[in-house]
């Protein structure tokens, strides 16, 4: 679900949406502004939090989160191409990573499960030197990082690159995408870094699983690893899909999407940079993605990594990134809260208990069985009181009818 959903599919449906619609975009540069300015905070955003996850799928869930951001970035700096380009690298390596995160889950389930433990099967702090029992899931998993990383020839280098080239290019005539390209240059480091810690947690070091969980652990069977086979080679040779020309492609990905991109290039043109300046930014991209991958390793394993049970709480800074800046405990407390009290007191006690069974529904019953009481207190069943009233209403009519 994750490598099909998140990777791909359901989350980049706005990606695409932008994309398709690009026109009514490039007509509103303010609105394509905003965009590619929400797309780089994304980035770097969910890239910060991604540095102190602990659980394997939560890293790749903010990693998804902040590769949607750089496609947002694309699509709104008017590189329409580079949006869906990265969107189709990103669904090879981020598939890639989530199937792979799933066999070791796997593999850290039957360990466990095998010795009655408690421990949690995803907390990377309860992995370690899981290289050795798992080696075709690591080194198809660090061909994902490599991806993810920027680093050339695997896919993610080629559609990152374009991205961050267009942004630098806007900044050109509209100054702000230089802001916007520092802080997708930034994220990109970020993502090296994240990724590369997890591959260090997971599959480098000493292994922290446990004495006799240890030999429970084991690759995963064919029918899993086969498709992270397929996935790998395309991690690897998924750039082709939009080779650019100093690699020496031909832009096949925009040739084919000409006819949906044409209108939008009347109002906005993206011209990547050439020459030294292209040179210069490839550079730069691959160097701060290297950058990070070697200090995620070194950092990771230049320190004591303990079990999940023995490792002490993150403070300071470190505990607002694992706690994702406290989002969801502001958001519970000014809407989630909030919300459930209007409801609860207002809307089901006060009107639907208070208006609607109370006065409406109660009311009304209340209403009609006061009537029917009084017209019962009439039927005394003596016939000297029916003639009485009788008489006194012909009087009333006949007096009635003088008038």
């Amino acid at each position: 679900v994750s490598a099909l959903i998140h990777a791909a599919t359901m989350v980049t449906a706005g990606v695409y949406l932008v994309a398709r619609t690009n026109v009514l975009f490039a007509m509103a540069p303010t609105s394509s502004a905003i965009v590619a300015g929400i797309g780089a905070l994304t980035a770097l955003f969910a890239a910060t939090i991604g540095l102190k996850q602990y659980d394997i799928k939560k890293v790749l869930a903010y990693s998804t989160v902040s590769q949607l951001g750089y496609m947002f970035l694309g699509v709104g700096t008017g590189a329409y191409v580079s949006g869906v380009f990265h969107l189709a690298t990103h669904a090879f390596f981020k598939a890639l990573l989530f199937l792979g995160a799933g066999s070791v889950i796997h593999a850290m389930h039957h360990a466990y499960h095998a010795t009655h433990s408690p421990e949690d099967a995803q907390d990377m702090r309860n992995m370690g030197g899981l290289r050795r029992f798992m080696p075709l899931t690591f080194a198809l998993m660090v061909a994902a990082t490599l991806a993810i990383g920027g680093i050339p020839p695997f896919s993610g280098f080629f559609s990152k690159d374009e991205i961050l080239a267009a942004a630098f290019a806007r900044g050109s005539d509209t100054p702000v995408y230089y802001l916007f390209y520092a802080m997708g240059l930034l994220a990109a480091l970020l993502t090296a870094f994240y990724m590369a810690r997890l591959i260090a947690m997971t599959f480098l070091g000493e292994n922290r699983t446990g004495e006799r969980e240890r030999a429970h652990l084991h690759e995963a069977p064919w029918v899993m690893t086969g498709p992270l086979v397929v996935l790998g080679v395309l991690s690897v040779v998924g750039g082709v899909l939009n080779l650019p020309a100093f690699a020496g492609g031909s832009h096949l990905l925009e040739h084919w999407l000409e006819p949906v991109t044409a209108p939008a290039a009347a109002f906005v043109q993206v011209e990547l940079p050439h020459g030294a300046t292209e040179l210069f930014l490839v550079g730069t991209a691959v160097l701060v993605g290297a950058l990070g991958l070697y200090a995620g390793v070194r950092l990771t394993l230049g320190r004591r990594n303990l079990p999940a049970r023995e490792a002490p709480a993150d403070r300071g800074l470190g505990l607002v990134l694992n706690r994702k800046y406290y989002v969801d405990e502001i958001y519970d407390a000014l809407i989630v809260r909030p919300t459930v009290w209007l409801s609860r007191v207002v809307l089901w006690r006060g009107v639907d208990q208070g208006v609607v069974d109370g006065a409406a529904v109660n009311g009304t019953v209340r209403l009609s069985q006061g009537l029917g009481w009084i017209g019962s207190r009439l039927q005394t069943g003596q016939v000297g009181v029916y003639v009485v009233l009788f008489l006194a209403g012909a009087l009333w009519v006949l007096r009635a009818m003088s008038r």
